[in-house]
């Protein structure tokens, strides 16, 4: 699969025809963007060129109504190349834009709790065929806001996976769920103070189209595997975004502790 090149002209005449839903979007909605929000763009808008393939398209629209909106297939492009835009556009804000520093302290405490969830989560969940992908996506990136962002995904984690994790002796703690969700609030309101009125914008801008283009692949591709059932691998023409962004990405490695004073420099 081959990266489109970017067209800033069509990206933003994507992002501006869905800007009307953008601003609709409950915040309580919004997903944390805790991945490259660029490259997950890129790796929707090659998928969605074999969804919109006209045999394909014509058996989505066949699907009821009632159980599946076909109107997402044609969609999802426009969400891609919306959600690149975004992405494009926060990175040029946020190069404005100078992280706020965080003590020392706090910071040792937010990378003692990610390491335990993470070691906790990968022992457990690293080869769950959808978590493990996503572990991967968190496990590179370095700074403040990644870590925040990070601490949110194994949360999550912690949430939907509890009975697997919480047998674990060595590395799981009652309250690291909750405590890493505390920390990375108070992390992203110190950054988010730091902003200008324009990063800020952009920053939800992006949360906003990000959101958009993973529920609606979410749903064009489980659909698609569902029609693809009786295929060898479906879950390959449709596959977790995270694991194409992956392999695009050459993998992550896994982190090393960071020193107090690299942390707190931002990032």
């Amino acid at each position: 699969m081959t990266s489109p090149s970017f067209d800033p002209i069509q990206g933003k005449q994507a992002f501006d025809t869905l800007l009307p839903h953008y601003k609709v979007m409950p915040v309580e909605a919004l997903s944390v963007v805790n991945a490259d929000a660029g490259l997950v763009a890129v790796a929707a808008l090659g998928l969605s060129a074999r969804a919109n393939e006209p045999k394909l398209l014509a058996r989505f629209k066949s699907l009821p109504v009632s159980e599946f909106d076909a109107n997402l297939v044609e969609l999802l492009p426009t969400a891609a190349w919306a959600c690149w835009y975004a992405a494009t556009e926060d990175q040029k804000a946020r190069a404005l834009s100078t992280d706020a520093k965080l003590p020392v302290e706090f910071v040792q405490k937010a990378i003692a709790i990610e390491a335990r969830m993470q070691a906790c989560c990968e022992y457990h969940l690293n080869d769950h065929p959808e978590v493990g992908p996503y572990l991967a996506m968190l496990r590179g990136g370095t700074g403040h806001r990644d870590l925040a962002a990070d601490l949110l995904g194994y949360a999550s984690v912690y949430r939907d996976h509890y009975d697997a994790l919480s047998a674990d002796t060595k590395h799981f703690r009652s309250t690291d769920a909750d405590d890493a969700v505390k920390v990375a609030e108070e992390i992203l309101a110190t950054l988010g103070a730091r902003l200008g009125p324009e990063a800020r914008a952009a920053a939800d801008h992006l949360a906003r189209a990000f959101t958009l283009l993973l529920d609606t692949y979410e749903e064009v591709a489980a659909a698609g595997r569902w029609l693809l059932r009786h295929e060898p691998t479906p879950e390959k023409t449709f596959p977790s975004l995270f694991t194409v962004v992956r392999a695009r990405a050459g993998g992550r490695s896994k982190k090393k502790p960071e020193s107090a004073p690299a942390a707190s420099t931002g990032g």
